[in-house]
């Protein structure tokens, strides 16, 4: 699909990722799903409202960004569970000496993630939902 950017003059191609891994290249890396060119944030939590290079917006529906918190979620339980089971009985510390740190990445860490996880989800769905994925808006 291609489409006319008034500003630029030319025709710029979107084209999603053609593989899984590029997606993922896309959303660890914060940018456009699309094109793979402009950053998706403008500072630690605003999200551009579209790409200025491609014109792909990131909005979405209500409840679309959703699934980013399952990806958050997810990580964090996963990391915390292997550290707790590797310190606890392979390293042989206690409880209480894991229990505070733990608590506290859990409280850090989701909100560091927060915008890895919005750009993972919208990147996997570009690669793996080609055609809802081009779909446009209406205002």
């Amino acid at each position: 699909m291609s489409l006319e950017r008034g500003g630029i003059g030319g025709r710029l191609e979107r084209k999603g990722p053609e593989t899984v891994a590029e997606a993922i290249r896309r959303g660890f890396g914060l940018r456009c799903p699309m094109c793979g060119g402009e950053g998706m944030f403008e500072g630690w939590l605003r999200m551009r409202r579209e790409c200025g290079r491609c014109g792909f917006r990131y909005e979405r529906g209500p409840g679309y960004f959703l699934g980013s918190t399952y990806i958050n979620y997810g990580l964090t339980v996963l990391l915390t569970t292997w550290t707790y089971i590797i310190g606890r009985f392979v390293w042989g510390l206690g409880r209480w000496e894991l229990i505070p740190g733990l608590a506290t990445f859990s409280v850090i860490f989701p909100v560091v993630f927060f915008r890895y996880a919005r750009s993972l989800w919208l990147s996997m769905d570009c690669c793996l939902d080609r055609q809802g994925s081009m779909e446009e808006r209406g205002e």
